[in-house]
């Protein structure tokens, strides 16, 4: 039997169907960066070269060698090597030996059973989220031996340990073991380019065609590629919470990009407004746990505007504004006598109930949500925002530009002291009251927005004070970054 001359090579092909179906294998000759070797499995023989035939990612078909020649049935390990990427495939079964006149080919199926010899690979166990048909991410990245030549991914499903990929039956060079170098792009959010390592490689025939599917672990993946990924996990595909995010290592960098804020309209969200009330207050130890969901709201839940931000539907941020009336008693003036000195009711806007899901903290949701409310419910009339803080978030509202009354109280209901704060909203978001960086962080997208709407008109010594906090904006949104993110473990 002559050695075959790959020119002509419709002469030698066989039927290998079984092996490939439903894909067409790449025929593979002598310049091709693909080379195999092969050995007998459970002896002492070392490997030798073997041509390869032809290959896909189901399977591949090597020339018999006369001088050693396999057997159907026989078990081997084998080596595929693919543009300088090796790949040992152990155990693997010889499932065809056809031949004629002219060649004689092994046929092996490879999908699915590939490790290195080093360590096996193991599928993924931990949560995978399904990524939206509407906004789904795509890959892209070189195709292993060839030049110049790249495939086109879409990732269908995302975990900590990987991707699921699907893309053309055309692609002829993925096997399991190949580490493929992805530039992945996730709408609405940004590109990151990481390596992953092919694990298991299968066909799908959902969309109405024939798909090949792709499964893959990360080899490499930095903080700033997970923090990217994690944004859009949290937008865009069926993760349930940040805490859920996190657990895995991926921590998006904005709730508020996934969070609708709106008014109050239905009972239905009123109710999901009281358990989230029950739940904040319960995660932070200042309510007594007899307490139910009923018991969180009051009379002026009915004579009050409250926003809601919800996340796919689920309330996850609420706060209650109460517009007084001069001769109107205001919710602080139940627990303390209101001094003289300070606005009067009409003047002041009230701002109480405020909360956020406990596993949706450490980011900006709070932060966002007061954006919101200045947006939407400041009044010329009523310059004046008053709040009442616990001491472990006093801190936060100071930052942002509230200022200390010096009145506290305690609260029929929830626990601990409760520190008034009252500023001039104008004042903050003009910046004479707030430190550069917090400005920038927080309050420089609401001042614009104001200001173009004609809502907030700044003067000559605010245009020229606010000129010199943007020069800080870069160092603002690196600090808020750093100090909003959770370290991870």
């Amino acid at each position: 039997m002559q050695q075959p001359n790959t020119g002509l090579r419709s002469r030698f092909d066989l039927d290998f169907s079984e092996i490939h179906d439903p894909l067409l294998p790449a025929d593979i000759r002598k310049q091709d960066r693909v080379i195999a070797r092969i050995r007998k499995r459970d002896s002492d023989d070392t490997y030798r070269e073997i041509q390869v035939w032809k290959l896909s990612p189901l399977g591949v078909e090597l020339v018999n060698d006369p001088a050693h020649p396999s057997k159907k049935g026989e078990r081997i390990d084998l080596e595929i090597t693919i543009g300088g990427q090796r790949t040992y495939f152990e155990g693997l079964i010889v499932d065809l030996v056809l031949q004629n006149e002219d060649i004689s080919l092994l046929g092996i199926r490879i999908s699915n059973r590939a490790h290195s010899p080093r360590q096996l690979g193991e599928k993924r166990r931990s949560t995978r989220w399904i990524c939206s048909d509407d906004f789904f991410p795509t890959c892209v990245c070189p195709t292993p031996g060839r030049y110049n030549e790249y495939i086109y991914f879409k990732i269908r499903d995302i975990s900590k340990e990987g991707l699921q990929l699907s893309c053309s039956l055309r692609n002829k060079y993925l096997i399991v073991g190949t580490a493929l170098n992805l530039t992945a792009s996730f709408p609405m959010v940004g590109d990151v380019s990481f390596a992953v390592k092919i694990t298991r490689i299968g066909i799908d025939s959902g969309e109405g065609k024939d798909q090949l599917i792709v499964g893959t672990e990360f080899v490499e993946l930095s903080q700033s590629a997970k923090n990217t990924i994690g944004q859009y996990l949290l937008q865009f595909t069926n993760a349930e919470s940040l805490t859920e995010l996190r657990a895995d290592g991926f921590f998006p960098q904005s709730v508020s990009r996934g969070t609708d804020y709106q008014f109050l309209k239905s009972e239905e969200d009123y109710d999901q407004v009281l358990d989230l009330r029950l739940q904040a207050h319960s995660a932070g130890s200042t309510i007594t746990n007899d307490l139910k969901s009923a018991d969180m709201g009051d009379i002026y839940d009915s004579n009050s505007r409250i926003v809601i931000g919800k996340y796919k539907g689920r309330v996850i941020a609420s706060a209650r504004i109460h517009f007084n009336l001069l001769e109107e008693q205001m919710e602080h003036e139940r627990h303390l006598i209101w001094p003289t000195d300070l606005p009067r009711r009409d003047q002041i806007f009230e701002l109480t109930r405020v909360c956020t899901h406990p596993e949706f903290r450490s980011n900006d949701l709070l932060a966002s949500m007061l954006r919101f409310i200045a947006t939407t419910c400041l009044q010329p009339q009523r310059p004046w925002v008053l709040v009442s803080s616990t001491d472990a978030l006093l801190p936060f509202y100071e930052k942002i530009g509230l200022k200390r009354t010096g009145l506290r109280y305690d609260h029929p209901v929830f626990q601990g002291n409760q520190n008034v704060l009252l500023s001039n909203a104008y004042d903050i978001l003009l910046g004479r009251s707030v430190h550069p960086l917090y400005w920038n962080a927080i309050w420089r997208e609401v001042y614009e927005y104001l200001v173009e709407a004609g809502v907030l008109v700044p003067g000559a010594m605010d245009r020229a004070r606010l000129r010199a906090y943007r020069l800080l904006a870069p160092f603002a949104a690196l600090f808020h970054r750093v100090s909003k993110k959770p370290r991870p473990s």
